[in-house]
């Protein structure tokens, strides 16, 4: 029982330290209880240890997707709760692997070097398999920590991660009286805090200013597509953004399908949009559906003076949101349940809207995408969201926390823009400069800076992460092959 117990300690450290709980200071000790309880278990009961503590952590940090099924896929709640779990067995798995690995490994010497490899080599793993779920990563929880979490221009998020793995092995050493990984750790993390605030106070950040604005109307979820609410919708927008012209912003920003229709299709709304364009002189970046050849996209236009600059249609589809994967399979065993699921199309081009590296809603939490558009000259990105499906549960915390991180692994100044918040201006360094809350309409106007700054991050990607995960592997090869052997 006092095992179990710590199992589902190490499960609540974990879902506490990110939003809505945010107590961040708990992630650096968050897997010392499961070490202590997976020592010197059998490979099968650890990874069983690992799949209990996933389950307790991401039923608290992704509790929303049963409640966003049931209340817009109009699924009833069991049901959807199945689904939810399912998923959370899923993201499960990667704890079974890695405490199970950790206890065959915990008590070597190579411990703070090697397992947290292979918690990098995990966590790059999940932003991939399976069309890629990297939500809540361990190192998201420390953007309160801005001094160390600079390093992320280096290995990104990822490299974050494996310093905070570090010092949960490092504790859980020192309290089996062992020092030296201690050591290792606090002189670790002096360096990265000096050096990070270092950073902040000297990197240069020069180029091209510009006057941006946000337009945030929060219309909720259950109005937004009504038909009758496409006048309102586009009053409120021109307002707000006639706002943001008075205050000298050169370029507004609206949210992901802020238009509630086909944009150049249905004339009369938007004529509308294009007068407001030619009254304002703005550059406007705003969402709508878009329909080509019978082909549905989540598209973002970019229109001046009544003209269209450019768009951008989604890359990144939100699976059983945005598109049904494996249709032939799934719709016949699941047909009622897809009936609410958007066929959306991927987008076959993935470059910058003139200058402007659009990313919309989720796409924000790849990192491999913010990296790929400043490598195609993106100058600044904007994150264009609709998180009135979350209401005011976590997610919209969760969201901006893990879209900040795209700021300082690039450099870029970062405009976020969503219906029913968090919207907000992030700097290169993660400081967020200006926000509207949930549930807030309003307008905000910040200054930013254009750039072409490459980190190493930006150039070479994850390459330091995937060295770091490689040499993990190396060094728990003796876990391997007893893994053999145990089958």
């Amino acid at each position: 029982m006092r095992k179990v117990c710590l199992v589902v300690l190490t499960g609540l450290l974990y879902t506490l330290a990110f939003p809505s709980y945010n107590l961040w200071p708990l992630i650096w000790i968050f897997a010392v209880p499961i070490f202590f309880a997976a020592e010197d278990l059998p490979l099968s009961h650890a990874f069983i240890f690992g799949i209990m503590a996933g389950i307790v952590a991401w039923s608290g940090n992704i509790y929303w997707i049963a409640y966003v099924i049931h209340e817009f896929g109009g699924l009833n709640l069991f049901l959807a709760s199945a689904i939810l779990f399912i998923f959370v067995i899923y993201l499960s798995l990667y704890f079974g692997v890695f405490f199970s690995i950790a206890s065959a490994n915990i008590r070597a010497k190579h411990a703070i070097i090697s397992l947290p490899g292979i918690w990098i080599i995990l966590e790059l793993v999940r932003t991939y398999a399976l069309s890629g779920f990297p939500w809540t990563l361990a190192g998201h929880s420390q953007l309160p920590l801005k001094g160390l979490i600079q390093g992320a221009e280096f290995g990104g998020v990822y490299l974050i991660s494996g310093i905070i793995m570090m010092a949960n092995i490092a504790i859980y050493k020192a309290i089996k009286r062992e020092f030296k990984p201690a050591f290792l750790v606090i002189f670790i993390l002096a360096a990265s805090f000096v050096w990070g605030s270092w950073r902040i106070e000297n990197l240069d950040i020069t180029g091209e200013t510009l006057k941006a604005g946000i337009a945030q109307a929060n219309i909720s979820q259950e109005e937004k597509w009504l038909p009758e609410m496409i006048t309102p919708t586009i009053d409120i927008y021109s307002k707000l953004t006639k706002s943001a012209v008075e205050k000298g912003a050169d370029l507004i920003v609206w949210p992901e399908t802020a238009c509630n229709f086909y944009l150049f299709r249905m004339w009369q709304p938007t004529s509308r949009i294009i007068k407001l364009s030619r009254q304002c002189n703005a550059h406007l970046l705003m969402g709508s559906p878009a329909n080509e050849d019978g082909k549905y996209f989540n598209r973002v236009w970019l229109i001046r003076s009544g003209r269209i600059c450019g768009y951008y249609d989604k890359v990144h589809l939100v699976p059983f949101g945005e598109y049904v994967p494996l249709p032939c399979i799934l719709e016949p065993i699941f047909g009622k349940i897809m009936q609410g699921v958007s066929d959306f199309s991927k987008a076959s081009e993935f470059k910058p809207v003139d200058d402007i590296g659009v990313l919309v809603c989720f796409e924000s939490i790849f990192p491999d995408m913010s990296r790929g558009l400043c490598r195609k000259k993106a100058a600044y990105l904007a994150n264009v969201s609709n998180d009135a499906w979350f209401k005011t549960w976590a997610t919209p915390e969760q969201h901006i926390q893990m879209a900040a991180f795209r700021a300082i692994e690039n450099r870029r100044w970062l405009i976020r823009s969503v219906n029913h918040g968090i919207s907000a201006f992030v700097d290169p360094f993660g400081r967020i400069t200006k926000s509207i809350g949930l549930l807030k309409q309003g307008v905000i106007v910040e200054e930013i800076t254009k750039n072409s700054y490459m980190t190493f991050y930006t150039k070479y990607g994850a390459i330091l992460d995937w060295i770091w995960g490689i040499i993990g592997i190396i060094l728990v090869r003796k876990w391997l092959v007893s893994l053999i052997r145990f089958h």
